[in-house]
């Protein structure tokens, strides 16, 4: 126990650093203009601070719903809330979308298990109140960046799949994902071992907790032990190789293509520049090489709508 708690400190010291880092770049940060939001609603009927969500649009609507684009945020499941990415969601927002970001509740409080039933019990708060709010929800973007990539994979496979439903204690919600964007994603949490850095020193405890000490659910953390056989939609892989946790890209172009994923990628070349490195374009959305990235995502999410549009539209002719 003494060991556990002594590792747990220095998980917690390691992100309180981060922590730190974060608030001297918000300082410095530039906000993205003609953006209107909305914080802190709750989406569930709980005081915890991590269970709320925000909400953010163009400053001008010029129609009555927008396309919409849900973000759950990194933090290597440890760390952040629905403010970490507020930045990000802002810039996205002010490209003509309506954006929901929120909070889930951190390890080790809570193991996978409770993450993805916060992040699915704020898309039963979306689907029930977003499209009096301005969400479209025909027409949806899912994306998460390193941990909150990981989880988004997991939540598009889950919506997918009634066991895995019943595994993770989740029901599916009543819309569909167009695609699925994940940004430096740490999707394959068992081979954290092979990356850089602090967290990969500390796998096998993120890994326990994680799992929670539950067998069924530690053979269900990796992406390619869920994806099997699902009818997912089209991801899109966005990272780069000066990425510490580029091996987990490099794994999931694997996956992908073993299980037939349909799939579009934004990676940059070490040669672009040593400052391109993990989730450059959500932690710094000013850069000219984040903005180009993002905007490819928002664009690749644009084209796949429009082709379902057409495609229901012939379904009808």
């Amino acid at each position: 126990m003494a060991d556990e708690d002594a590792m747990l400190a220095k998980i917690q010291a390691v992100w309180a650093q981060t922590g730190a880092r974060d608030k001297a770049r918000y300082a410095e940060e530039r906000v993205p203009e003609n953006v209107h939001w909305e914080t802190e609603y709750r989406y569930e009927n709980s005081a915890d601070p991590q269970q709320t969500l925000n909400l953010y649009y163009p400053a001008k609507r010029r129609n009555a719903t927008l396309p919409t684009v849900i973000d759950v945020h990194g933090g290597g499941w440890f760390y952040g809330d629905r403010n970490l990415n507020q930045n990000y969601c802002r810039y996205l927002a002010s490209q003509g979308y309506a954006v929901m970001g929120m909070g889930y509740r951190l390890l080790p409080d809570v193991d996978v298990r409770g993450q993805i039933q916060d992040i699915f019990s704020s898309l039963r708060w979306l689907s029930h109140y977003g499209p009096q709010r301005g969400f479209d929800l025909d027409h949806v973007l899912l994306t998460g960046d390193s941990a909150g990539g990981h989880l988004a994979s997991l939540v598009a496979c889950i919506q997918q799949s009634e066991e895995l439903q019943e595994l993770f204690g989740v029901s599916r919600v009543n819309f569909n994902f167009t695609m699925v964007a994940l940004v430096c994603p740490v999707a394959e949490p068992s081979k954290l071992p092979e990356a850089a850095g602090d967290m990969s020193e500390m796998a096998s405890f993120y890994l326990d907790k994680l799992s929670g000490g539950d067998q069924a659910l530690a053979a269900h953390l990796n992406f390619s032990q869920v994806v099997k056989g699902l009818d997912l939609p089209p991801f899109m892989l966005i990272g780069g190789q000066n990425d510490s946790f580029y091996l987990q890209s490099q794994a999931l172009l694997q996956v992908f293509d073993a299980n037939k994923v349909t799939y579009t990628t934004k990676l940059w070349p070490a040669s672009a520049g040593p400052h391109l490195k993990h989730v450059f374009n959500v932690q710094h959305w000013e850069w000219p090489e984040s903005i180009e990235t993002n905007l490819a995502m928002l664009r690749a999410f644009d084209d796949l709508s429009k082709q379902h549009d057409e495609a229901e539209e012939n379904e009808f002719d």
